[in-house]
């Protein structure tokens, strides 16, 4: 990131900071959630199947975004997500996350202008990448609250 406190700096720096808190807010749902009721569907998703397409989108679809955008590779060994057990759907989204922003580690303010083109997932800026990611993370915290009620986030 570049050094200074330009306009363009803070705007690349709230992004990712929103992107982290997103990511945070969802973590701290997951944590508050039984793990008896994992797998459980009452007529609609479970968390399980909620948290492995999150994971999936993070790893396969923002990540691919953001290493075409950036013209890097993706990470290498990314398989679709099945998780037996609620710790080990935490455990693997904290890491796909991790892979998603070792993708963002140089990003400069210019950078949130570059595109990526992908004939499957479409073109997108980096800006968009990123909002997209964040708002990706506050819908799924919002539909696992829904699924389990009571593990919503301390002050929401």
């Amino acid at each position: 990131m570049t050094k200074g406190g330009s306009a363009e700096t803070e705007d690349l720096e709230q992004l990712l900071r929103r992107l982290q808190e997103a990511h945070e807010s969802l973590l701290e749902v997951l944590k508050g959630g039984d793990q008896e009721r994992f797998a459980e569907q009452d007529g609609g998703d479970s968390v399980k199947a909620i948290v492995e397409r999150t994971s999936d989108d993070v790893n396969l679809y923002y990540g691919r975004l953001a290493a075409r955008a950036m013209s890097l590779p993706q990470p290498p060994c990314v398989q679709r997500a099945d998780f037996s057990s609620l710790r080990e759907a935490v455990a693997a989204l904290q890491v796909a996350h991790r892979r998603f922003t070792n993708l963002l580690h140089d990003l400069t303010p210019e950078d949130l202008e570059r595109e990526a083109a992908d004939p499957e997932l479409g073109s997108y800026t980096m800006r968009q990448i990123l909002a997209m990611a964040t708002a990706h993370y506050a819908l799924r915290a919002q539909q696992v609250t829904q699924v389990q009620p009571g593990t919503a986030p301390a002050g929401s």
